[in-house]
């Protein structure tokens, strides 16, 4: 039986910081913001039917959640990258904010 991912790699997210651990604090906190503005828009997205601007902002925060270690939203969205999953599927919001909260929660614990 495999594991849950990591909600937060620390070890990954200092790999990536090279030493630099206020700059990355800066970086991540960019990405949490941009990432809080883009799901603003996904409530629509959803609503219009409009899967191939919520694909490509699943895909530039996948890539971001990567960078920084936060393993289970690269998990959640990845399960969504195949042709046509979010039309028959759906995305659960909810179910995504709550992995992006607990994910923000974490590097602030570590980055302060």
């Amino acid at each position: 039986m495999q594991s849950d991912p990591e909600i937060f790699n620390s070890t990954n997210f200092l790999k990536m910081a090279h030493g630099d651990l206020p700059a990355m604090r800066v970086l991540a906190a960019d990405y949490f913001f941009e990432t809080w503005q883009q799901f603003s828009d996904w409530h629509s997205f959803i609503e219009t039917g409009n899967f191939d601007n919520l694909r490509d902002d699943l895909h530039r925060c996948k890539g971001g959640a990567s960078l920084f270690g936060l393993e289970r939203i690269v998990l959640l969205i990845g399960s969504y990258e195949s042709p046509s999953v979010l039309e028959e599927k759906g995305f659960d919001l909810n179910v995504f904010e709550k992995e992006l909260k607990a994910a923000e929660s974490a590097v602030k614990a570590m980055v302060g």
